[in-house]
């Protein structure tokens, strides 16, 4: 295995780290409320915080670890978040347990700023996509076993154990970073006034909306696809969790086929191809609601080519950085990453009115809609010839759009 395959390994295994933590709580809800004596309101801060954790983390405390070299920063980041979740696992206060989840969210969100520049750095640029869904795919995975995992280790042993596992594992990913990473990585020390430069021009504002609203896109209808599984489409609740487990399946294949994509044509045309499939996608599902099969199928392909933007919208998010903001790169990205979870949170709010003023049956509908303004400025971006996984680090090839 070459060298930077091992190291992007690494990495991937410290996405998985991280995505376990972000979901497992919707698997172990009831056992905090019966641990901490809560209700379920008051158990839900503990995701709410974690998410709010991931959007400051991202561009802020990137800032203090931007003076030392990327494998230190990814020690420092995952030493952090290992310590965090043992802190949990042998927590008996709620609110001692509220902030750590906090503080593990900043970490969920410096990390994957690091781990993008990282490897677009070390990676051969014709694979550089690849590269970036082998890493994200730790991420997908983590969607896919996530909750059964927590929700079996709640019930059999307390659900404090998923988070002792969570220790174990990023302890393994931070030696797995201290033995293959390349110690010698540079990035460029940033600031707070550095984040101005990240929204000093509209392509740069563009790229953050395409990735707000191609991230956003499905957690419209993700966030309650249950209720339509159940109260539309005639599924057992049992059986939901099959038809979740096919779509993080199909978001694992969809992440790795996107990479290849992009490689191949380029971050601006395959986010053009996908954006409209993925629209199509979340249309279908009006027509296949009905039908026990058809929605299946419907869900599938939402779940294949939502995560498929993945890759390209990094890749897009950097180049666009090296073009508007060189002198502040880490900034940028930061505050692209940061946008990843802005969607999340948007569109969730979204699919709530809408599922409360129309029903969950429009809740596709929205997602689609939602989706319109990425397809649009993916177009807008059509004047741009440059295969964003070909770029130089000094100097990119291609007209300004």
């Amino acid at each position: 295995m070459q060298d930077y395959k091992k190291a992007i390994f690494a990495l991937a295994l410290s996405s998985f780290a991280l995505g376990v933590t972000e979901f497992v709580m919707a698997g172990v809800l009831v056992d905090v409320q019966d641990y901490f004596h809560i209700d379920a309101k008051t158990a839900g801060w503990l995701t709410t915080l974690y998410a709010i954790g991931v959007v400051i983390g991202a561009p802020l405390v990137t800032i203090p670890l931007s003076r030392f070299y990327r494998h230190t920063q990814l020690l420092i980041n995952l030493g952090i978040f290992a310590l965090v979740n043992l802190v949990i696992f042998f927590s008996t206060n709620f609110y001692l347990t509220a902030f750590m989840r906090f503080i593990a969210g900043t970490q969920h969100g410096v990390f994957f700023v690091i781990a993008t520049l990282a490897v677009t750095a070390i990676a051969p640029s014709d694979k550089r996509s690849s590269a970036l869904a082998v890493m994200v795919t730790g991420l997908t995975v983590a969607l896919v076993t996530g909750v059964p995992l927590g929700t079996f280790i709640g019930h059999f042993f307390g659900f404090k154990f998923i988070f002792l596992l969570i220790f174990i594992i990023t302890l393994l990913a931070f030696i797995g970073v201290l033995r293959m990473m390349p110690k010698n990585l540079n990035s460029i020390q940033t600031s707070l006034k550095s984040l101005i430069p990240a929204f000093s021009h509209k392509n740069l504002v563009k790229t953050y909306v395409i990735t707000i609203c191609s991230c956003g896109s499905q957690f419209v209808l993700y966030t309650y696809i249950q209720k339509l599984l159940v109260e539309i489409s005639g599924f057992r609740v049992q059986d939901t969790a099959y038809i979740l487990l096919a779509y993080g399946i199909c978001a694992i294949f969809g992440n790795l086929w996107g990479g290849k994509m992009a490689d191949k044509f380029g971050a601006v045309f395959s986010l053009r191809v996908i954006l409209l499939l993925l629209m199509l996608s979340f249309l279908s599902v009006e027509p296949a609601m009905y039908s026990k099969i058809g929605i299946v199928i419907s869900i599938c392909l939402i779940g294949f080519f939502a995560f498929s933007t993945i890759p390209s919208l990094k890749m897009l998010s950097i180049a666009k950085a090296k073009r508007h903001s060189h002198k502040f790169i880490d900034s940028t990205v930061s505050v692209n990453e940061a946008a990843f979870n802005v969607g999340i949170a948007l569109a969730s709010w979204l699919g709530g009115l809408v599922l409360m003023n129309f029903g969950v049956q429009f809740n596709a509908l929205f997602s689609a809609l939602f989706v319109l303004p990425a397809l649009i400025f993916a177009f807008i971006f059509a004047k741009d010839k440059l295969n964003y996984t070909k770029f130089s680090s000094s100097k990119l090839k291609s007209k300004r759009t």
